[in-house]
């Protein structure tokens, strides 16, 4: 029988920049924070990571720097890597797509598809530039969005946050040469996922680790599955087989390097991924202990849930008609990160770097804040404040002050920990070995359940029950030595218990209190000498936290002042080429102009008439109902109640407010707009909200009135 086998895998990080903050609260921290743990109890167990190196924006950054693809994807995987080595981020492996083993790979897991029945060939239509000659990725048509007007791209409107399809674009044009495309059909190769509907249902069901949260949205996406469009017409990419002009989408190619980064194990990678034999030739209902234990846990962010948990899946499930593969044990998701409570922007550089970070703060810090900010699946902010509050008083004055008075005074005392009989040790000091005992258990169970949060709870809670034992019991004013033996002996052995739960989540400050202890990591205190006690656990300075604030905002100046001088360029430019392409300041009308946002300023050609005002009928609404719309990162559908009827409104809140946030407030809504599909929902009308570089904020009321209450 098969030793248990744990594999723990992070989402592929995308060669298109390093790693800020938010990469690394959703994904690798808590990777890592669980693979330390599982080492901790004895658990084989592999962490199986990678950079993504295929896709559109890498092949327009290259062009737009004048080099090879090959060249970002070289620079930004090294970036990346050194990012998670110094977050103390672990790895097995850490592979590249673009690579011999990644791409062969990829192409025997396709072959084997085909070979099941689940590929087959379809005539599409889609965008083609004749004057560069080729056909146009959703990335390569930029245009006008046919819902608000503004700057899109051909997969997403910047302005309003809506979903689309290249060919919803409204004077699309080339990014090349700014030339506008023209609809031609090609034939291109899709996956039969719906085919696959009552397995995934049944996988889903069947999921015992997989978090609810997670869960819950998978079904709600697989009970409306579609089949799914799995090439592209671009040279850099894995080449489907068979077709000399077409590469596998990166959805169907990225997570096949799961298996192919594995494969750097040697044999061990079919363990981890293939079915054991055994459990074949053993009777169905008698499963080996292999099968029941063994893991395959995906960290990702939230972004990409619905890839891992379904996509996925339904790849692995098609696959095993001809080469069976176990199934993902559980897709661990993360939430968002936001900074300051504004949503963090990369290109507006508001975002802080993990490069950046760990050149002025302690990596620890950064894991611990991280996770015990708030549960893992929740988004939760990054404050400068906050992260100096929690450090401060979470970590240096309970649980760094608690450590170091207890091993000055066995130091000092002793010059190591005193061995004692438990059996003669008082109800008080029994009290608190119970509570780090019962703490350990409850640790344990929490991370298994990657509750996170709570686990950190816990002992921070068993770090202030020590300090309070200590300050009772007063060891300077303890003149019966062997009673203060007993006393040290409860607090030390207490503080090689927070060492060791805290291990995971803070590996170098706990590495340094076992250097001093003289101990290894493990629950047992031998009594070995101990080495100076020095202070491990330094507060975080306001004058720290001040110097990184100013720094964030010298950067939002800079790129603002670098988006004008781009901005007047660009208008500079479209004047010469108009020809092709709309000219930015311009409405569909030719008229109306448009600011950043790409909504209408007040200038004299834009004042409306009263008249004009009040063909609008905005009226009194209340949100009745919600829930996400499938297939949309940023779209809820929103029953409101009107009063006369109840309206379903789609609108772009989800990255802005959690459901319970919108389920019963008084809203206003424009009640005579023309009805339009968005992901294929109708929406009958449109919520007010405003909106700044900070925050969107629905318009509300100061005073309560009846629903259907019309505004003048």
């Amino acid at each position: 029988m098969q030793r248990k086998a744990n594999l723990l895998t992070t989402a592929l990080a995308y060669t298109n920049g390093p790693l800020h903050l938010g990469h690394a609260r959703s994904t690798y921290i808590p990777a890592d924070v669980y693979r330390r743990f599982l080492k901790l109890k004895g658990e084989e167990v592999y962490h199986i990571g990678g950079t993504d190196n295929h896709g559109v924006p890498i092949t327009l950054t290259a062009e737009k720097e004048g080099v090879t693809p090959l060249d970002i994807v070289t620079r930004y995987h090294n970036a990346i890597k050194a990012d998670l080595d110094t977050l103390n981020v672990e790895f097995d492996n850490f592979g590249q797509t673009h690579s011999d083993v990644h791409i062969e790979t990829s192409q025997e897991f396709y072959k084997e598809l085909k070979e099941a029945g689940y590929i087959y060939e379809k005539e599409i239509e889609q965008f083609y530039c004749p004057k560069c000659d080729k056909y146009l990725a959703d990335r390569y048509v930029e245009g006008l969005c046919p819902f608000c007007g503004g700057e899109a791209r051909g997969d997403h409107c910047e302005v309003c946050g809506r979903h689309l399809e290249p060919t919803e674009l409204k004077e699309p044009y080339c990014v090349h040469c700014n030339s506008t495309p023209e609809l031609k059909k090609s034939t291109h190769y899709f996956f039969k996922l719906s085919a696959l509907k009552d397995e995934l249902i049944k996988y889903l069901n069947s999921a015992e680790k997989m978090p609810e949260h997670v869960k819950n949205l998978a079904l709600n996406w697989v009970n409306e599955l579609h089949d799914w469009d799995v090439s592209r017409n671009l040279k850099w990419g894995v080449p489907i087989p068979g077709c000399e002009d077409q590469v596998m989408y990166v959805w169907l190619e990225a997570p096949i390097g799961y298996i192919s980064f594995s494969k750097a194990l040697g044999d061990k990678w079919e363990i981890l991924w293939k079915e054991n034999k055994e459990n074949k030739e053993n009777n169905e209902d008698e499963e080996s202990e292999n099968k029941k234990e063994s893991e395959i846990i995906h960290f990702i962010g939230k972004d990409i849930t619905v890839h891992h948990a379904v996509f996925w899946p339904g790849m692995l499930e098609g696959i095993n008609k001809v080469n069976g593969y176990k199934m993902p044990t559980a897709v661990v998701s993360g939430g968002y990160l936001t900074l300051e409570g504004r949503k963090m922007s990369t290109s507006k550089n508001w975002v802080v770097w993990v490069s950046d970070f760990v050149k002025n703060f302690n990596t620890d810090y950064l894991r611990y804040f991280l996770l015990a900010n708030a549960p893992l699946y929740r988004d939760t902010d990054f404050s400068w404040d906050e992260f100096q509050k929690r450090v401060n008083t979470e970590l240096i004055d309970n649980i760094g002050n608690f450590t170091h008075r207890s091993l000055v005074f066995a130091n000092r005392k002793f010059d190591k920990v005193p061995l004692v009989d438990e059996n003669g040790l008082l109800d008080v000091d029994k009290a608190l070995l119970l509570k780090a005992e019962e703490t350990v258990s409850k640790v344990d169970e929490l991370i298994r359940k990657f509750n996170f949060k709570d686990a950190l709870m816990e002992i921070i809670l068993l770090g202030k029950e020590g300090n309070g034992y200590f300050q009772s019991n007063e060891p300077w004013a303890i003149e019966d030595e062997e009673r203060l033996k007993q006393v040290i002996y409860t607090c030390c052995k207490v503080v090689k218990s927070l060492t060791y739960l805290l291990s995971p989540f803070m590996p170098e400050k706990t590495s340094a209190l076992l250097d001093l202890m003289n101990e290894e990591n493990d629950l047992e205190v031998r009594g070995n000498e101990l080495k100076k006690p020095k202070i491990l656990f330094s507060k975080i300075s306001d004058e720290s936290i001040t110097m990184m604030k100013k720094k964030l905002e010298k950067l939002i100046k800079a790129e603002e002042k670098k988006n004008k001088n781009k901005d007047k360029n660009s208008k500079k430019e479209d004047g010469k080429n108009n020809n092709n392409k709309k000219d930015e300041n311009k409405s569909s009308q030719g008229k109306d102009t448009k600011n950043k946002n790409g909504e209408n300023m007040c200038e004299e050609n834009t004042l409306i008439s009263i008249d004009d005002f009040a063909k609008i009928d905005l009226r009194v609404g209340k949100i009745v109902e919600v829930e996400e719309v499938k297939r949309s990162k940023k779209l809820y559908k929103i029953m409101v109640d009107i009063g006369t009827e109840t309206r379903q409104i789609v609108s772009g809140l989800k990255e802005d407010y959690e459901i319970d946030d919108l389920v019963g407030k008084k809203i206003i809504v424009i009640c005579n707009l023309q009805p339009a599909k968005l992901c294929g929902v109708e929406s009958q009308g449109m919520l007010l909200a405003a909106e700044d570089d900070k925050l969107v904020s629905l318009l509300t009321l100061d005073r309560d009135i009846d629903l259907g209450s019309k505004i003048h």
